[in-house]
């Protein structure tokens, strides 16, 4: 009996590993871009001033109509609910939006100001960024020479070296970090809660979690599309 089952996991895995570069093909993906495209007309229409902070390539479950915006809390559109009705999904992102009761003083004589990244607590040597760890705040422009003004720029790198709580983070602080990187051998996850088939493939490019990048099966040297879910691990396109 457990030659048998064995025999047919095998077939399937055979079957749809020969499928999986047309199968990366189809449906009507939305991606990072689309979705900040979409939020940005949003926005515009409600006199919201702010875009969503996601990765241009992160890669989301498709939608037949537009997306639905709103505050993730309660008139605070620094974190924002896109709700997809018609494929019954949604994801919390965030945004460049300020918190509802900011206001910055404006002086005769002062210059003008930006937004700039900063952490908010103290940070190790070697630290992995996270959301939970920065924000934005406004500086004056002579102050923030080489800034960061984008929160997802950061996402996943690591600190250089040990940082105070309101730094403001500048290109020498951080250095970058992949959850996969290029030539990396992948283990490939295809299926779902009932039935999962593993594989292992090769990393044609690097990218962080939620980023779709191509991938080369190890056995048959065919390349798909795939979703870079942790590190070292990937789901193909047509899996989502």
């Amino acid at each position: 009996m457990r030659f048998l089952y064995a025999i047919i996991n095998y077939r399937l895995l055979f079957i749809l590993i020969s499928f999986w570069p047309m199968l990366s093909q189809a449906g009507d993906i939305l991606y990072g871009k689309d979705i900040k495209y979409q939020a940005s007309k949003f926005f515009k229409e409600v006199g919201i001033k702010g875009e969503i902070l996601t990765s241009d390539r992160r890669a989301f479950f498709s939608c037949t109509e537009d997306l639905e915006f709103s505050p993730h809390v309660q008139n605070d559109w620094r974190t924002v609910r896109a709700k997809c009705k018609s494929q019954n999904w949604q994801s919390i992102l965030r945004t460049t939006a300020v918190a509802p009761n900011d206001t910055f003083e404006k002086k005769q004589g002062v210059s003008s100001s930006s937004q700039v990244v900063s952490i908010v607590s103290n940070m190790s040597k070697g630290q992995i960024i996270g959301e939970e760890n920065l924000a934005l705040v406004s500086m004056p422009n002579q102050k923030v020479f080489e800034g960061f003004t984008r929160i997802e720029d950061l996402l996943g790198r690591k600190v250089t070296n040990n940082l105070a709580k309101g730094t403001i983070l500048k290109p020498r602080h951080v250095k970058f970090r992949f959850n996969v990187n290029k030539n990396d051998t992948v283990l490939v996850i295809l299926g779902n809660n009932k039935l999962s088939i593993t594989t292992y493939g090769i990393a044609l490019a690097s990218g962080q979690k939620g980023d779709l990048i191509t991938v080369e099966n190890i056995n048959s040297k065919k390349t798909f599309k795939a979703i870079v879910l942790d590190e070292k691990k990937v789901t193909p396109l047509a899996n989502m």
